[in-house]
């Protein structure tokens, strides 16, 4: 088939009387039968995994042709090794339709994942910013294994290796997907996301974080003292106490109050709930970082590592914790409440940065639950705002063309009562 595709895409090439790079794509049925489908005249995102089984540099090909210089080998002198396989790394949010974000970048090291057979292309660096004018891929993940389940193995741990904070984006998505048994088995097809939509499939489910997670992070916001390091607040231990003390946390919408008993050298009594049993955690090294690092602990005698990087929020400093590609923020809840948080829906927010496309409501019009209001394009999608409640249009703040940033209000809806 390979070879046959292969054939084919140069015949399609020569017709044309095409000379470069080129890439002819192609769709193909469960019978194996391939169609064409468009062809692109240039390299493809996908071009590392080429360069990754065949060990040659596309890129430098492209330019010698261009030059007018001969392909520097033969088809048959090529010669492929292994498995290779691409994730593109995207700022957006599966969890929520695949909605595209955008914000800071507050923590993106990948060199902390290369190894050997491990490729890692990016277009982003810490403390810059994703703004809602270019698409949301942010760089590419690429691993070459000796075989299809090695590639996977390496593509799993890159994913867990190269952690990006400060939004939200699609990496333990990605994790779970290749892992997933369709894609194992190489069954997967372009509806079968929408399928797992429609059906509510686990893989959509936005993870939570586990019992261990949340008394590691009590034990790391307990051990933290608040004094400046290099601008920053960095990680100490407070003083050794006989006595616990309550925390209370909240993890991406839950909250939980957990007990915690100092000790001596980093060692922690933590209790996933003031009356429940406390487990042994040991904070054993926090990288190098004034705002973290990898983090090695050793709950109930069992020694582990996760990633744990303060992160400045909304709400002040929070606690970023990544486990199997999955980031956790974690903050202590106030004794006060945040009104900012709540959801008011007489206020129509713009739920990202980007351009207002339509707007079909005006002052004084009458509108129901789920009835569309207006949408909003940031990177390349379009997402709709619909009303939350009955009620009538006070005022539209925005005109169709108009560039907005995120939690900007739109509009402000008077909500019709049941009285009225």
């Amino acid at each position: 088939m390979r070879e046959a595709m292969g054939r084919d895409a140069v015949l399609a090439a020569k017709a044309i009387n095409y000379c470069g790079a080129g890439t002819i794509e192609y769709i193909v049925d469960q019978e194996l039968n391939y169609y064409f489908l468009e062809m692109n005249t240039r390299l493809q995102v996908e071009h590392p995994v080429t360069e990754m089984i065949s060990g040659l540099d596309l890129v430098e090909w492209q330019l010698r042709v261009a030059a007018g210089q001969p392909l520097p080998l033969k088809q048959e002198e090529i010669k492929l090794q292994g498995h290779a396989i691409e994730a593109r790394l995207y700022t957006e949010d599966p969890y929520a339709g695949f909605a595209p974000q955008t914000g800071d970048i507050a923590w993106w090291r990948p060199g902390h994942a290369l190894y050997d057979g491990v490729r890692i292309d990016d277009g982003i660096v810490e403390g810059g910013t994703v703004t809602p004018h270019y698409d949301p891929m942010v760089a590419k993940l690429i691993v070459h294994g000796r075989d299809r389940d090695d590639a996977i193995r390496r593509l799993i741990a890159t994913l867990d290796d190269a952690p990006l904070l400060g939004l939200k984006h699609n990496a333990r998505f990605l994790r779970d997907l290749v892992d997933h048994p369709r894609f194992r088995a190489g069954t997967m097809t372009t509806t079968l996301i929408d399928q797992w939509q429609a059906d509510n499939e686990a893989i959509l489910q936005r993870p939570v974080a586990t019992d261990d997670t949340w008394l590691v992070a009590a034990a790391v916001i307990a051990a933290r003292t608040e004094h400046k390091a290099a601008g920053t607040r960095a990680p100490a231990l407070r003083a050794d106490s006989a006595s616990g003390f309550d925390v209370p946390l909240a993890c991406d919408g839950a909250k939980r109050t957990l007990r915690v008993q100092g000790q001596r050298n980093g060692r922690f009594l933590v209790s996933p709930t003031p009356a429940a049993a406390p487990h042994e955690l040991r904070l054993i090294s926090h990288g190098s970082d004034p705002r973290g690092g990898v983090l090695r602990y050793e709950l109930d005698g069992v020694q582990r590592t996760l990633l744990a990087v303060w992160c400045e929020g909304a709400g002040g400093d929070e606690l970023q914790v990544v486990q199997e590609a999955a980031t956790f923020v974690f903050s202590e809840v106030s004794a006060w409440p945040d009104a900012g948080n709540a959801v008011d829906p007489s206020r129509a927010l713009s739920p990202v940065a980007g351009t207002v496309a339509q707007v079909l409501v005006k002052a004084g019009d009458k509108v129901v639950a789920d009835q569309p209001l207006l949408s909003i394009e940031a990177m390349k999608m379009e997402m709709w705002l619909s009303a939350q409640a009955p009620g009538v249009i006070k005022a539209v703040y925005v005109q169709a063309g108009e560039q907005v940033q995120a939690k900007t209000l739109l509009i402000d809806i008077e909500l019709t009562t049941k009285e009225s």
